[in-house]
């Protein structure tokens, strides 16, 4: 979720589940309550994974990630940090937000397409998530 749409990489990577793009942090917080324009999204539409770029507009990664962390429904989603920068402090800032893993986004696409891949292996197919109440 961010401003950058990485729906090519994914499709390149043959990603099974439902990719959703958003453009900022309100827009994947309306996904997640299922309201404005995403009100009619069925329940089991909720991500297995959230990836999410810390530089978007309206809401940033860092308050996006803050405030789904706390919120009981949406806790248990894993979230991938996608970021451009090496600064230790904004990794330091996404764990100790609730961020479950970060990666540095490469500039090419070969290389996105190989980290969509991981990111289906481990996040979509072998980790398991506790059932939805």
């Amino acid at each position: 979720m961010g401003k950058k749409v990485y729906s090519d990489e994914f499709k390149r990577a043959a990603v099974e589940n439902p990719v959703v793009s958003v453009m900022d942090g309100q827009e994947a917080l309306d996904y997640l309550k299922a309201e404005k324009r995403f009100q009619e999204r069925r329940p089991q539409d909720i991500p297995v994974v959230i990836m999410l770029d810390l530089d978007m507009p309206l809401m940033n990664g860092f308050e996006f990630l803050s405030l789904v962390k706390t919120q009981a429904s949406f806790a248990v989603i894993p979230v991938v940090v996608l970021t451009t920068s090496e600064y230790n402090g904004d990794i330091s800032r996404s764990y100790a937000l609730g961020a479950n893993s970060c990666i540095t986004k490469p500039g090419d696409f070969d290389r996105l397409v190989e980290i969509a891949r991981a990111v289906d292996l481990y996040w979509c197919r072998l980790n398991k998530l506790p059932e939805r109440k």
